[in-house]
C-alpha cells in the first residue's frame, strides 16, 4: 500500500524524512519503503502489511504508528459536528450480528461534479480514479482515515428506507461492476422496501449509484462483521477496497466519525444535510481488559524494560491502563487480545534492535518415540537390502483402497480436493503402486521401494491409526521365492515366533503367487488384471507388514556363534511329492523330532515337467550334517541320512 508524505504530515508535521521513516517503521514491524512519483525525491512509502492490522491501512493509521514510533505529536481530529437536520434517515437492523451499527445521512442540494484538484491528485497520486465529487469523498475519505462509506441515490429508493438482512433465495443484484449476480440467502445485503441495492461491506448496486442526475444521496457509514463480509466476497468472486478492510476487521467506533467526516467536506460543495443520524446498533465487539505483569515482559524479552517506558509505549498505541495491572485495547486494534500481544507491542517500540543476542537457558529435548529406534533399524535394513524409501500422502481414492481393503471402514475427508483424495488410506499398497509408476515413467528400469506409514480406518466409530510397512517392486530378478526371503529378512530381525508361511487368497494378488506369516506379513505378485489397469509389468511385487507386533515383539538378540572349526559333510535328497505336501510340513518333519548333528536342511530345486506325473513335485533338499566338537565318521552321517529318507518316506514321498 502507499502513503504520501504529504498526507501523513498533516496528522505528524514532525516528520520531514521518508528514508528515516522507512527505516524506523521496518524495525518496529511494519515494512516499509521509500518510494517516489517521477520525482528526484522520494515523497511517499510503500508499505507490506499484514493482515492482522486492518488500521494501517489508511494515512491516519499509519501516522498514528509513527507518532508512537518516533516519539512524536499526533494531531487529534477535527471532524465538525452534524448540524441540524429533519428526522433520521429510517434504517432498520435486521440482522444485528451481521451488522454491528449502520449510521446513514440524508443529504440535498447536490449537484454532482468533478472533484476539487486537490483531492482529485491525492487519489491519482494513490492510483486511484476520480469518478465525481460526491463518490470522491467516500473514496478521500477511505485512505485517509480507513473507514469505508459508500453513497446512494436517494431519489432510487423505494419506500426511501434503509433494511439491513440477509438475501432471500433467488434475488438478483446488478452490482457497480456491470455483473447480475444471484444472491446466497447467506449474503448481507443493504436493501430498500423492496429489493437489495448492495451487497453490505462489499460493492454497492447499479440501480442506486450516483449519476450526474443525482440531486439526494443517502450516506452509508456502517461496521459489517468480517466472517460475514468475507465469505460473501468469496462467494461472488469480489475483493474491494471496502471488502478488504472489513474482512480483516474496521474499527467498530469510526463509523459515526466517518460520516461527519464527509458531511462536513458535502457543506463544503454546497450539499446541505435534509436527514439527521439513523443509528441502528447491533453487536459491536467489545475490547477486552489485558492483564500485563513485569515478570511476564523480562521473561519473554529476555531483559527488563522499566515501568514508565511501558506505559508510555502503551499509551502511545491507543490503550488505556486500568486498575490490578490490566489495560484496554483501542477498538481499532482487533489483534491486541492477550498478554503475549501486548509485550510485542511494548517490545517494537523499544527497538527489536537493542535486546541482546543471547540463547534461551536449555529446558530439555525431545524424547524420541519408543519404536524410533526399532524403525531406523528397518530403514537401514532395507536400504542394505537395496530398497530406496518413499514418502507417500495419506489421502486416497476410495475406489482404490477398496480393491485392497475391502473389509475396512474409511475415515472420509469432510472437504476434499478430489476423488482422488477423498478418504484417509485404508491400504498403502495403491499408494506404493503410484509411486512405483512414477519411477518407471522418471526411467527407473526396476524399481524397488520400502515406506513406513500408516493405514486409517474406523473401529466403531473410533478412527484408529495401524502401522505398517510396505514394499514394492518391479522385475529387476524379483521372483516370489526372492519375495519371500525379503519379507523373511525383515521379520527374523524382531523376536518373533510365528508359524511358516501359508498360501494367501487376496484378491489384488495373482491366484498361487501369495503367502501371509500369520497376521505379521502379507505378499504376492499383483493380480495380472490389476497390472494392467495400473499400466504396470506383470512382474510387480508387493509385501505389506503389520508394525505393531513386530515393535511389540523388539529386536532378536543378538547371538554370536564361532565359526565351525570342524568340517561339514553335504548330503542331497530328491523326492517326489504330491502337491499336497508343502515344504512347511517337510520342514517340521526334519526337525521335529531334532536329527543328530544335522546342521541345516534347505530345499535347492523344485521340478515339475517330463517324467513327473500330474499332481505331483520333485523336490530337490540338500542336509548338512556337523558338530561342534568333532569331525563326524562316515557311520554317523549315513546314519542321519538314512533317519531323514525315512521321514520323508513317511510323508509319502518317493525317493528318485
Amino acid at each position: 500500500m502507499k502513503v504520501l508524505l504529504d498526507w501523513l504530515q498533516e496528522f505528524v508535521p514532525g516528520v520531514r524524512s521518508v528514508e528515516h521513516l522507512a527505516e524506523r517503521l521496518s524495525l518496529a514491524g511494519l515494512a516499509a519503503t521509500a518510494a517516489s512519483e517521477a520525482h528526484a525525491e522520494a515523497d511517499a512509502l510503500e508499505l507490506d502489511l499484514t493482515s492482522n492490522r486492518p488500521d494501517w491501512l489508511s494515512h491516519y493509521g499509519v501516522a498514528r504508528e509513527i507518532a508512537a514510533v518516533c516519539n512524536v505529536a499526533l494531531q487529534a481530529w477535527t471532524a465538525p459536528a452534524l448540524p441540524a437536520a429533519r428526522g433520521p434517515v429510517p434504517v432498520t437492523l435486521e440482522d444485528p450480528l451481521g451488522c454491528g451499527r449502520y449510521c446513514a445521512l440524508l443529504f440535498e442540494n447536490v449537484r454532482v461534479a468533478d472533484s476539487k484538484p486537490a483531492i482529485a491528485a491525492r487519489l491519482q497520486r494513490l492510483d486511484q480514479r476520480p469518478i465525481n465529487d460526491i463518490a470522491d469523498l467516500t473514496n478521500y475519505t477511505l485512505w485517509e482515515m480507513g473507514h469505508p462509506t459508500h453513497v446512494f441515490d436517494a431519489d432510487t429508493l423505494r419506500g426511501h428506507e434503509i433494511r439491513v438482512r440477509r438475501a432471500r433465495k433467488g434475488e438478483k443484484l446488478t452490482t457497480l461492476d456491470g455483473v447480475a449476480r444471484t444472491l446466497d440467502p447467506a449474503d448481507l445485503v443493504i436493501a430498500d422496501a423492496e429489493r437489495p441495492i448492495a451487497l453490505a461491506g462489499v460493492m454497492g448496486g447499479e440501480d442506486t449509484k450516483v449519476t450526474a442526475a443525482t440531486r439526494r444521496v443517502v450516506l452509508e457509514s456502517a461496521w459489517f462483521d468480517p466472517a460475514t463480509v468475507r465469505q460473501c466476497a468469496r462467494r461472488h468472486g469480489l475483493h474491494t477496497d471496502a471488502s478488504h478492510r472489513f474482512e480483516r476487521g474496521a474499527d467498530p467506533e469510526a463509523a459515526l466519525l466517518a460520516a461527519r467526516l464527509i458531511a462536513g467536506r458535502m457543506a463544503s460543495l454546497g450539499v446541505r444535510l435534509l436527514g439527521g443520524l439513523g443509528d441502528a446498533r447491533g453487536h459491536l465487539p467489545v475490547p477486552q481488559p489485558i492483564p500485563l505483569r513485569a515478570a511476564m515482559i523480562e521473561r519473554m524479552l529476555g531483559k527488563a524494560v522499566e515501568a514508565e517506558e511501558a506505559s508510555r509505549s502503551l499509551r502511545a498505541l491507543g490503550c488505556e491502563p486500568l486498575d490490578s495491572g490490566r489495560w484496554l485495547p483501542p477498538t481499532w486494534r482487533p489483534d491486541l487480545v492477550r498478554e503475549i500481544d501486548l509485550v510485542e507491542e511494548i517490545a517494537r517500540l523499544h527497538g527489536y534492535e537493542r535486546f541482546p543476542a543471547r540463547l534461551p537457558a536449555f529446558a530439555g529435548a525431545a524424547e524420541p518415540l519408543p519404536e524410533a529406534a526399532l524403525r531406523d533399524r528397518i530403514r537401514q535394513q532395507m536400504r542394505g537390502r537395496g530398497f530406496a524409501e518413499a514418502v507417500t500422502i495419506s489421502f486416497a481414492s476410495e475406489a482404490e483402497c477398496a480393491r485392497f481393503a475391502p473389509e475396512a471402514a474409511p475415515v472420509r475427508v469432510l472437504n476434499p480436493l478430489s476423488q482422488e483424495s477423498a478418504i484417509l488410506r485404508t491400504s498403502s499398497l495403491p499408494a506404493m503402486l503410484h509411486a512405483l509408476l512414477e519411477n518407471l515413467h522418471h526411467g527407473v528400469a526396476a524399481p524397488r521401494l520400502f515406506e513406513i506409514g500408516k493405514n486409517y480406518q474406523l473401529a466403531g466409530s473410533t478412527p484408529i491409526e495401524p502401522r505398517v510397512l510396505t514394499l514394492g517392486a518391479v522385475a529387476g530378478g524379483m521372483d516370489f521365492p526372492r519375495l519371500k526371503g525379503e519379507v523373511e529378512a525383515v521379520l527374523a530381525a524382531f523376536a518373533l515366533s510365528l508359524p511358516a508361511a501359508e498360501p494367501a487368497s487376496h484378491a489384488c494378488f495373482h491366484p498361487g503367487r501369495s503367502a501371509r506369516f500369520a497376521d505379521a506379513a502379507l505378499f504376492g505378485q499383483l493380480h495380472s488384471e490389476l497390472a494392467r489397469a495400473w499400466k504396470l509389468p506383470a512382474e510387480t511385487w508387493l509385501a505389506e507388514f503389520a508394525l505393531e507386533p513386530l515393535y511389540a515383539a523388539g529386536p532378536r538378540p543378538v547371538a554370536y556363534q564361532p565359526p565351525p572349526r570342524y568340517p561339514a559333510s553335504d548330503r542331497d535328497f530328491s523326492f517326489q511329492f504330491n502337491v499336497g505336501v508343502t515344504w512347511a510340513q517337510v520342514d517340521q518333519a526334519l526337525r521335529q523330532p531334532p536329527i543328530a548333528n544335522l546342521e541345516s536342511a534347505q530345499p535347492l530345486d523344485v521340478y515339475r515337467g517330463v517324467g513327473i506325473g500330474g499332481g505331483e513335485y520333485s523336490l530337490l533338499i540338500r542336509a548338512r550334517f556337523q558338530s561342534p566338537e568333532r569331525t563326524l565318521r562316515d557311520d554317523e552321517v549315513r546314519a542321519g541320512a538314512d533317519e531323514i529318507a525315512r521321514r520323508l518316506r513317511a510323508l509319502g514321498g518317493a525317493q528318485r
